[in-house]
């Protein structure tokens, strides 16, 4: 195990300080990366992680630097699961328990094979995300099949695929167009219904 040496504020003088040993930790993020303490000496990355088993987030610090030397921002976005390697601190200011990490590795996320709903050709998902369309077959922005229209899927009436214009969908405009000729046909039997209405109406009335 390596020393550190570090120098006593109070007194000026030096000594050797024992590190943290590092650990490892996994978990999820919770929020985005944010830079904190820009004009200080010592800015630093933070975000929340989401270890597995625990329904508390736990706030990270990540202090990972260059070949030179110089703080670098981790490109994580929120979801992300990862293994940091670290060590927790506590400050003296801050009851609440953070996690200082030095260096992150994403972890592996296992790939299944699908046959898109689409093009029916097969393409690589991952387990968690479990996607029913291919890229190239995303409709309206989406990868699930959403199943409340054959052919839209959302039912929106509108029909989108990657790199192409968007145009109407058949099946939801004939779905309107059968509505309105069942509510015509229909309504004949309703203005009935509301002709007896306004007479049994005015009969009370003119009792009254």
């Amino acid at each position: 195990m390596t020393e550190k040496q570090i120098v006593n504020k109070k007194d000026g003088t030096s000594g050797l300080a024992e590190p943290k040993p590092l650990i490892k930790i996994t978990g999820t993020l919770t929020s985005p990366i944010q830079l904190r303490g820009e004009n200080t000496n010592e800015p630093y990355y933070y975000s929340f992680i989401r270890l597995k088993g625990q329904s508390i987030d736990l706030p990270v610090i990540f202090k990972i630097k260059d070949n030179h030397d110089q703080l670098t921002e981790p490109h994580l976005k929120k979801g992300t699961e990862l293994e940091l390697t670290g060590h927790y601190s506590n400050s003296q200011q801050n009851v609440r328990k953070s996690f200082t990490a030095y260096s992150y590795q994403l972890l592996n996320k296992k790939r299944i094979r699908k046959k898109c709903f689409g093009c029916l050709d097969n393409f690589l998902t991952t387990q968690q995300k479990n996607y029913d369309y291919c890229k190239n077959c995303e409709l309206n922005g989406s990868r699930y099949s959403q199943n409340k229209c054959s052919e839209c899927g959302d039912g929106s009436g509108t029909i989108k695929f990657p790199n192409q214009p968007p145009r109407n969908c058949k099946t939801c405009s004939l779905a309107k167009q059968a509505i309105l000729a069942r509510a015509k046909t229909q309504l004949p039997k309703f203005e009935q219904e509301l002709a007896k209405i306004r007479q049994a109406r005015q009969q009370l009335e003119s009792h009254e």
